[in-house]
């Protein structure tokens, strides 16, 4: 990447990310163009190669950032200043439901970058996404009251269960073209609850 993208001002830099956000989330990321990118973004198609030597680059770049935002909205929300993991969990759902609402394209991205099958691209972002994952859960695991749980659980399988079936959730709603509304929140709460009846409950 050159590094006279980041002296850009910082709405034009703005004014491309969202422009390669909206390209990318409505778009495989085979039949998504630099082309488009560049005139979403007001500037031309060499400007862009200029600052991106190719669009995995770029593509890459975005979903670095994304996963940015994430955690940045995440920490917003404070969601790891509490030890008990379901409303962490609670916390960080909220955190990232206000992001789909904010950024949507950006939000839409992320899924559609985590299921893209593009083979050199998919193997870069799902490792990428496996070395967050892992971070992610060693980082609740050191902060969680253990005391809650029934003595018969799994922990780690409990957070590989939960993980994934918030994942299938979001996918469902996106593969329908739905954004983020209060309903959908709700819906997360309440299976939130029974997670957590399931899991502590003696």
């Amino acid at each position: 990447m050159n590094e006279k993208f980041f002296n850009l001002p910082l709405d034009k830099q703005q004014r491309i990310i969202n422009a390669a956000y909206e390209v990318f989330s409505m778009n495989t990321y085979k039949k998504a163009s630099m082309a488009d990118i560049a005139d979403a973004g007001g500037i031309s198609k060499s400007l862009l190669f200029h600052y991106f030597k190719n669009k995995k680059e770029l593509y890459m770049f975005l979903w670095t950032e994304a996963l940015k935002a994430v955690k940045k909205r995440i920490a917003e929300y404070l969601a790891l200043e509490t030890s008990d993991f379901f409303e962490m969990l609670y916390r960080s759902m909220i955190a990232k439901c206000s992001l789909m609402k904010d950024c949507p394209y950006l939000s839409a991205f992320l899924l559609r970058a985590y299921y893209d099958t593009t083979p050199d691209l998919a193997r870069d972002v799902q490792q990428n996404y496996y070395e967050n994952y892992v971070l992610s859960q060693n980082i609740t695991f050191d902060k969680i009251d253990y005391s809650i749980f029934r003595d018969d659980i799994d922990l780690k399988m409990m957070y590989t269960e939960i993980f994934y079936a918030i994942d299938g959730y979001m996918l469902s709603k996106f593969r329908v073209g739905q954004r983020m509304t209060d309903e959908m929140e709700n819906e997360i709460g309440i299976l939130i609850n029974f997670w957590k009846k399931a899991y502590t409950e003696r």
